[in-house]
C-alpha cells in the first residue's frame, strides 16, 4: 500500500520538471499550490498536490490540492463511509467506488518518494524510504472525486492506485503504488482520448532496478514530525534515537 509519502519540491520545481512531459500544464496553479512548502511526512486526510485534466472545458492540465482519501460522489454521509486512500489495480475497473474515476477522473500525485514499513525478526517495524533510482520526481497514479455535501459544499478527494509488489520490492511489502513513467503521463491524463481499458493497461510495475530504498528513522511514525531529516538513511540495526521529547 501507500500510506505516507514525501513531496520535497516547490510548485515551481514540479512545473519545470513536468512541463516537458505534460501538455498544456497550467503554471498559474493558484496560491494554495504555489506557496505550499515541501512536505516530508504526508498522511491520509491531509491535502495533497494533484495534477489532472478537468472533464469540462478546454484540455488544460491543472494543479490543485485535494484531500487524500477518496469520497465517491454518491456517498450520502461521510461518517458512514470508510477512508479509501488506495485503489487496488485488481479492482479499480470493477468497484463502484473506482470505475468512474478510472474513466473520467484520472490524475497524478507528484512525489519525491514514499515510506513503507518492514517487520523485523524482533517484531519491530522498520520504516524505509523508497525513491526512483535516478532521484527524480515520481508520478503516483491516482483517481479523484468531487464530493457534494447537502449544504452545497464541495470536497475534492483522491486515492492512489496500487499494484502487487514484484522483484526486490516484495522484500518490503506486498503492495506498491502505481507509478506512471514520464513518457506516459499525457496518455494517463488524457481522459478524452484514452479510455478506461487503455488506462487500466498502464497500471503496471516499473522495470526492475528503477526503484531504490533505504532505512530511515522511526520518527516518521509520528505524523507531527515533518522535516528533511526523516528521509536521511540510518542503520537498520541501530536506527537513530528519537529527538528529546519525541515518542518515536
Amino acid at each position: 500500500m501507500c500510506g505516507r509519502f514525501v513531496l520535497p519540491y516547490t510548485w515551481r520545481e514540479i512545473y519545470e520538471h513536468y512541463q516537458g512531459f505534460v501538455d498544456a500544464l497550467d503554471r498559474e496553479a493558484g496560491l494554495e499550490v504555489a506557496n505550499a512548502p515541501p512536505r516530508y511526512n504526508i498522511a491520509p486526510t491531509q491535502p495533497v498536490l494533484v495534477i489532472h485534466e478537468p472533464i469540462d472545458g478546454p484540455p488544460k492540465r491543472r494543479a490543485g490540492l485535494m484531500r487524500w482519501g477518496l469520497m465517491p460522489v454518491w456517498v450520502k454521509d461521510p461518517k458512514d463511509f470508510p477512508l479509501i486512500i488506495n485503489a487496488r489495480s485488481e479492482t479499480i475497473n470493477e468497484k463502484a467506488s473506482f470505475r468512474g474515476g478510472l474513466r473520467h477522473h484520472r490524475c497524478i500525485v507528484p512525489a519525491g518518494g514514499y515510506y513503507e514499513w518492514r517487520t523485523g525478526p524482533d517484531g519491530k517495524k522498520q520504516p524505509f524510504y523508497i525513491t526512483l533510482a535516478d532521484g527524480g520526481p515520481m508520478a503516483l497514479a491516482g483517481i479523484y472525486s468531487t464530493w457534494l455535501g447537502a449544504d452545497g459544499s464541495e470536497i475534492d478527494t483522491v486515492a492512489v492506485a496500487t499494484l502487487p509488489a514484484t522483484g526486490e520490492m516484495k522484500a518490503l511489502h506486498d503492495r506498491v503504488p502505481a507509478i506512471i513513467p514520464d513518457a506516459d503521463l499525457n496518455d494517463w491524463l488524457d481522459i478524452k482520448k484514452v479510455d478506461e481499458k487503455q488506462a487500466y493497461e498502464m497500471l503496471r510495475p516499473l522495470p526492475e532496478g528503477m526503484l531504490r530504498f533505504h532505512p530511515v528513522s522511526r520518527r516518521v511514525n509520528a505524523v507531527r514530525n515533518d522535516d528533511e531529516g526523516l528521509i536521511e538513511p540510518v542503520s537498520e540495526d541501530k536506527p537513530l534515537p528519537p529527538k528529546q521529547g519525541e515518542l518515536f
